[in-house]
């Protein structure tokens, strides 16, 4: 009768070790969310001809502070806080989505296919090139966004023509890091529309410059 019993409760014990194991390795809900930066919403484009024509412009390189080099979205609670949202994160490395965006928004901004990254084409001789130094590109706590970013604009000899700094803030429709990130792509939107008013700016300067010159 004791042995049976033995036998019993060991069956008991062996059962309750597998039920245990099996809840301990089956899979678990992962809560992650992965984002990415959205390009500006525009209305009807221009004619393809105009777009071919449309000034050639590098964008790079593009440095971002460290504390932005990893993959959770930073998020700004005071002054001289960050908090990292450890479940949200980018979905690809944030400078390189922050500059393909920025490529595309660019584009859409001054109607030219000609714009693209400097790190895919680094032996393309453009009428423009861009640099960018971001210093602030940080979700709020309350959903908003801000951006600070420094660029400085170069012609095709490496020669400086403007240097500008940029502080955009945007508020979000929903305080969450989805609307955080949502608030982020506007700013950068702003960003580009920013940099296509400077280079429309430099050739109608230069469209005027024969102009001046002449008897």
């Amino acid at each position: 009768m004791r042995m049976r019993t033995a036998v019993q409760g060991g069956a008991a014990l062996l059962a309750a070790m597998v039920i245990a194991g099996c809840t301990l390795l089956s899979p678990r809900h992962d809560p992650s969310r992965f984002y990415t930066l959205a390009t500006r919403e525009r209305g009807a484009a221009p004619a393809t001809a105009a777009r071919e024509s449309g000034p050639s412009i590098l964008i790079g390189p593009v440095t971002f502070p460290a504390y932005l080099d990893r993959n959770e979205v930073a998020i700004r609670v005071s002054p001289s806080e960050l908090r990292y949202a450890l479940a949200e994160r980018w979905a690809e490395p944030l400078v390189q989505n922050f500059t393909r965006v920025l490529v595309e928004d660019l584009a859409n901004a001054l109607g030219s296919d000609r714009v693209a990254g400097l790190t895919a084409n680094a032996g393309l001789v453009a009428d423009f090139a861009i640099e960018v130094v971001v210093v602030r590109f940080e979700a709020g706590d309350d959903g908003g966004a801000q951006l600070t970013a420094r660029w400085a604009v170069r012609d095709r000899t490496r020669k400086i023509l403007r240097i500008r700094q940029s502080q955009i803030q945007h508020q979000a429709t929903t305080a969450t890091t989805e609307g955080g990130v949502n608030a982020l792509s506007a700013a950068l939107g702003d960003l580009a529309e920013e940099m296509a008013a400077t280079v429309r700016e430099i050739r109608e300067v230069r469209a005027e410059q024969p102009k001046r010159s002449a008897p």
